[in-house]
């Protein structure tokens, strides 16, 4: 009884150190990305104030290592006791600026959630169709690349507008958004697109920039960096979410948060004020996150066709 007792002592301490040990390497992983994000938004301001490129090559190849030695501890973790769409999902929030570690419990079954809803319709195919036979892809993953942002963005366009340049959003109080990244009136000529005399009117409109593709994609990527730079603090759910309702309340929910990546993410803003966000916020999140994923191994999804941004890595 004595032995059993012991025994049973021993396999608890055990567990217990293994359950603490555990938690010590989450808090330094953890350590290490939020100093990892704050590198980030440093790169990018530097980026927006054009600085030269001795500070910032020195930046980015200190980044480069934080990534890899926040991986390793990553993988240490629970890399290998994770299902592969569980991998997927965590690798693209990563990717996007959130740190998986801090997720909310159910985050990964919302993600799968709207996997699901993808799936359940044509949309992701016909919009990637029509991206891949008209030029877009390249284009837009190398506009991303080119301001150090994950080229994964692109799936922000399927989202606003199934990657049609004529698409015309619903008159609002900002404007009518208009174009493949739907800018409204005043964001689209803050990035230097020119605006048609038809701005009020829900219709094409040729002589509008927001409908040209091919300048409508760089100002795109530049507004989406000066979000990722300032009011976002490098979370890339936060850029979505400011992108989507950037005009209204969101934004201002965002700037209550501390602002430093550690406390401004969207894991933060859906702690403090879920009740607050919109629903159409709240999905278009998602909508982008998980689509993401299912274009890191579309196949895996059922899909029948290959990661369209393999070679944009």
């Amino acid at each position: 009884m004595f032995a059993a007792v012991a025994a049973l002592g021993y396999a608890y301490r055990y567990v217990s150190r293994a359950h603490a040990e555990v938690e010590r390497l989450r808090q330094s992983a953890e350590v290490v990305f939020y100093q990892m994000k704050e590198m980030d938004v440093t790169i990018a301001e530097l980026q927006q104030e054009n600085a030269s490129s001795a500070p910032l090559k020195k930046y980015l190849e200190q980044r480069r290592q934080m990534e890899a030695n926040y991986e390793q501890e990553v993988v240490r973790l629970y890399d290998r006791k994770l299902s592969e769409s569980d991998k997927l999902i965590l690798r693209v929030t990563r990717l996007f600026g959130e740190c998986e570690l801090a997720a909310p419990p159910e985050y990964l079954q919302e993600v799968k959630r709207y996997i699901r809803l993808w799936k359940s319709t044509h949309r992701y195919e016909n919009a990637l169709r029509v991206a891949q036979e008209r030029g877009y892809t390249r284009q837009t993953a190398e506009a991303f690349r080119a301001r150090n942002l994950p080229p994964q963005f692109f799936y922000l366009a399927m989202q606003e507008s199934s990657f049609d340049t004529y698409a015309v959003g619903k008159p609002t109080r900002w404007g009518i958004a208009k174009g493949m990244w739907q800018f409204i009136p005043d964001t689209g000529k803050n990035y230097g697109l020119t605006i048609g005399s038809l701005f009020r009117q829900p219709q094409f409109d040729p002589q509008d920039d927001r409908m040209n593709w091919e300048k409508a994609t760089p100002a795109a990527a530049s507004y989406i960096k000066y979000l990722y730079a300032t009011d976002a603090q490098a979370s890339g759910l936060l850029v979505m979410a400011s992108y989507n309702w950037g005009q209204g309340n969101v934004i201002e929910l965002v700037r209550t948060l501390p602002k430093n990546p550690k406390q401004r993410n969207f894991w933060s803003l859906l702690a403090q004020y879920r009740e607050r966000i919109p629903p159409e916020t709240y999905n278009y999140v998602f909508y982008i996150v998980s689509a993401a994923v299912i274009g890191e191994n579309p196949r895996f999804f059922e899909f029948n066709f290959d990661n369209p941004l393999a070679q944009y890595r």
